[in-house]
């Protein structure tokens, strides 16, 4: 399929498909060649890969014609050169290949003209692995962001937290105020793939068999919603907490992400940045405390400081599996340390308990992000959950529904074309990002934080649409009183709710954590409803601090 609905699409029917075809005897004239959309090119250029994501996998060069229409041919030598053009291409995008080469001589020289196929080939098989990272302010997790996925080293100065940041006031002031993605890659030999050795996402992931995918939240507290979004909202298999080496103690807020790991039942581990101004003292006394902190919260994990090991798998297995809390120390000055930090990440799979990729498994997809693109319309980005969706409908021809809205109310909706890691592709398995174009049938706003399921699985699995919810939690601030508001993140939304009852539980506490958890029941102010199931993470918080975390028990 392509995306241009003229003579030259790949998806017209057969009785309009190339109505003129510079193969036909005595074509002198094709119509100009539009840039702005389809997969179709006169020339050789610098713009395949474009083309091939317009043609969905699939583009179609015309040799011999000016960009106005004109056919005017090549001579036999510029022709071989050409076709090398485009085959070195292919080769730089190693994700392409020549599959058809037609050509004709024109009757009154001895130019030729040609039609010149390429297509994407088959996608590597692929697994992603999502890493929240979290810190103070100004524990340098944007640094050490921009060292790994770059590969160059800071200056000191907070050069390398440049290529990270989206507004002009995080360029002025220095701190992330937004949730920012980046990505580093492992091919199938376990090599890094960055922006040193590549020179966008898309060819990081062209290349890669293991993503990376890095969530950077704030640290300061004003954005504090931001950050609770991420933890719920952005489906993350990891918590690496940022720990900056001259700091004088464990600040209460790296408290309380090791705390929202152990009560969300998470893998987590802890990166230790800017060792190249850390005393030798003041090092000894603050992983002292880390260590501290870490077996109070965390008993049954055990701590490994990482210093140049060898059995990155094993270790890699053992953080997934919650046994062992892996410490690397940094510097973005230096670039020391991050070796060993790839090394165990590239081997780190996500788990696979909740996943099901055969596509027998119902769809569930959530959203994180939405865009609005002229020639296409709704475009939502998010995690896979589980099972499978083919553009055109369901895998499993399951009709899909999207909601709630404010009211609890899912409409029927289409998935018309799908991206999987900026690739055009025509499904989208669990465990893995995805863009899906969704058309509803009936009019709803889209907004973050709704599902796209399908229909019959709205009341499946303990799903229930309710402004009403049990949820065991950790308790991170003061004691809670009932009728207490708090500001609850589901997803990537949030709502007021009211604490209407206060118990204690233990039914769903984490292994291995030793915090004493609290039965909550909330109530959704406003009559809103959410969709609500068993297992759901949730964050809440009160003003500029975070008061509890847990998961939710049952809707009610």
């Amino acid at each position: 399929m392509t995306t241009r609905d003229t003579m030259y699409s790949e998806d017209i029917s057969d009785s309009h498909k190339h109505v003129v075809s510079v193969l036909q005897d005595g074509v002198t004239k094709l119509p100009p060649e539009l840039d702005e959309a389809g997969n179709v090119e006169y020339k050789v250029g610098t713009l395949l890969q474009w083309r091939l994501a317009e043609g969905d996998g699939h583009a179609l060069y015309i040799v011999g014609v000016h960009d106005n229409g004109d056919v005017v041919g090549i001579s036999d030598e510029e022709f071989e050169h050409t076709i090398d053009t485009l085959e070195n291409m292919a080769q730089q995008l190693d994700n392409a290949r020549i599959v058809s080469i037609k050509k004709r001589v024109l009757h009154d020289s001895e130019r030729v003209v040609a039609e010149v196929r390429l297509a994407q080939k088959a996608p590597l098989p692929q697994t992603e692995l999502r890493v929240a990272v979290l810190g103070d302010y100004g524990a340098g997790k944007s640094t050490v962001l921009g060292c790994l996925t770059h590969g160059e080293a800071d200056d000191g100065r907070g050069k390398a937290r440049l290529n990270l940041m989206r507004h002009q006031h995080e360029l002025e002031s220095g701190h992330t105020s937004s949730i920012t993605l980046s990505t580093v890659g492992f091919d199938g030999d376990g090599r890094v793939q960055n922006y040193t050795n590549n020179r966008s996402a898309e060819h990081i992931f062209q290349r890669s068999q293991h993503v990376v995918t890095f969530i950077d939240t704030c640290g300061h507290a004003k954005h504090l919603k931001t950050t609770a979004r991420a933890l719920t909202g952005y489906s993350p298999h990891v918590f690496c907490v940022v720990i900056p080496a001259d700091a004088v103690e464990v600040s209460t807020t790296t408290r309380e992400y090791i705390q929202i790991a152990a009560a969300l039942g998470m893998p987590l581990m802890v990166a230790v940045s800017k060792m190249d101004i850390a005393d030798k003292a003041g090092f000894a006394a603050l992983m002292h405390e880390l260590l501290g902190t870490l077996d109070a919260v965390l008993p049954e994990r055990s701590k490994c400081i990482v210093v140049n090991v060898d059995e990155h798998q094993s270790l890699a297995d053992d953080m997934m599996r919650m046994s062992v809390v892996p410490i690397f120390t940094t510097s973005a000055v230096r670039t020391l340390g991050f070796g060993d930090l790839t090394a165990v990440l590239g081997k780190s799979l996500a788990k696979r308990v909740a996943y099901s990729t055969d596509g027998v498994k119902p769809f569930e997809f959530h959203i994180e992000h939405l865009y609005s693109i002229d020639t296409v319309g709704t475009v939502a980005t998010g995690w896979v959950h589980s099972g499978a969706v083919a553009a055109g409908g369901a895998a499993d021809t399951q009709q899909l529904v999207i909601g709630p809205d404010s009211s609890g109310n899912f409409v029927e909706a289409d998935v018309s074309s799908i991206h999987t890691l900026r690739t055009p592709t025509e499904s989208a398995k669990a465990g893995m990002s995805a863009s899906l174009a969704i058309q509803p049938r009936s009019p709803i706003t889209i907004q973050k934080g709704m599902v796209v399921l399908g229909a019959d699985q709205l009341e499946a699995g303990g799903r229930r649409i309710s402004s009403e919810f049990t949820a065991t939690v950790t308790v991170l601030c003061s004691d809670l009183v009932k009728m207490q508001a708090v500001v609850v993140h589901i997803r990537s939304t949030y709502h007021l709710a009211t604490i209407v009852d206060i118990g204690s539980s233990t039914e769903l506490q984490p292994p291995g954590c030793a915090q004493a958890t609290t039965g909550l029941r909330l109530r959704l102010s406003g009559n809103v409803r959410e969709l609500i199931y068993p297992g759901m993470p949730v964050v809440a918080r009160d003003g500029r601090s975070l008061t509890f975390a847990g998961r939710v028990t049952a809707a009610m």
